[in-house]
């Protein structure tokens, strides 16, 4: 059983790259439970190997026996929430030089005294210790329903949120670390700050908005000058997310695209590309939700 479990692992993970894959080609918008079907799908799948020896009369038996053999492995949990650090230790691990390199940019920005550097790093920390007690909240559920295949699809919306926080990183803006940030600097440090952190924001972002044209183009070709007339539009009319990560910067900034009013952004394309646009921006448009819950989203577009 534990090699047919490592089968699945090794089934499941390509599976749902290809089904969450960043070209425009894609579906993007896959509901939480649906991505917990498909591993359960692919689960089923592979018990089936074990099981297509019997009789195709005996069909409801075989069902029946394979909900009864559900089991997800206790470790899996873990794969799942810190997805390629893939164990707690290595997830905290990651965390802690993530809070020391922030600590050590904001200290050559703005000179911090060493009670002010004391307060951000106590600041980071705690922001740690929530999260990993959030995820032990999450932990006794999954274990409670690891071997219950109809209760097991609902478990992903407590995992969801744990896997961008780990994507994005704990220090954004709704984090004790920046809140704090926010408190301690006075005068010139806060104005250097707020000026450092700016311009490096801008950065980011205009390179995000160059790889989500750069993916556009696989489903429809641009001129040179019109990607170029395209991608300063989007940095002149959309601001950049509140927080970067991974996989939820595509669906920021081509959602930052579909809030571009239509008589500004459709005299760049022909008809035919301007209906494949569309058709990306209906599919991004059901991930609202999930932005805001990642705070990837500005504040003006929460009606803050």
């Amino acid at each position: 059983m534990g090699q047919l479990f490592g089968q699945l692992e090794v089934v499941a993970k390509p599976a749902l790259r290809a089904s969450e894959g960043l070209h425009s080609s894609a579906t993007p918008n896959l509901s939480l439970a649906r991505r917990a079907g498909m591993l359960v799908l692919v689960w089923m799948l592979t018990v089936g190997a074990v099981t297509e020896a019997q009789d195709e009369d005996d069909e409801p038996a075989a069902q029946q026996l394979q909900v009864q053999n559900f089991e997800i492995p206790e470790d899996q949990f873990d794969s799942w929430v810190f997805q390629n650090l893939q164990t707690a230790t290595a997830a905290r691990k990651k965390l802690d030089q993530m809070l020391a390199m922030q600590l050590d940019d904001v200290d050559q920005t703005c000179q911090l005294t060493p009670s002010q550097r004391k307060k951000l790093q106590l600041a980071g920390r705690g922001d740690m210790l929530l999260f990993f007690e959030q995820v032990e909240v999450v932990r006794k559920k999954f274990l409670l329903v690891r071997k219950d295949q109809q209760k097991f699809n609902d478990i992903w919306q407590d995992i969801s949120p744990l896997q961008v926080k780990v994507q994005v990183g704990l220090f954004g803006d709704e984090s004790l670390y920046q809140k704090t940030l926010r408190n301690i600097l006075k005068g010139e440090q806060l104005s250097k700050y707020s000026q450092v952190d700016g311009e490096r924001r801008k950065f980011q972002y205009r390179a995000k908005v160059e790889l989500v044209v750069a993916m556009l183009e696989n489903a429809m070709p641009l001129r040179d000058e019109q990607r170029q007339n395209l991608i300063a539009l989007i940095v002149k009319e959309t601001k950049p997310p509140r927080s970067f990560g991974q996989q939820q910067d595509y669906y920021v900034v081509m959602w930052n695209i579909s809030k571009i009013p239509e008589k500004t952004l459709r005299p760049l394309f022909k008809d035919v590309e301007w209906k494949v646009l569309n058709q990306q921006f209906t599919q991004v448009r059901g991930l609202e939700q999930w932005l805001k819950q990642s705070g990837a989203l500005p504040k003006e577009e929460e009606g803050e």
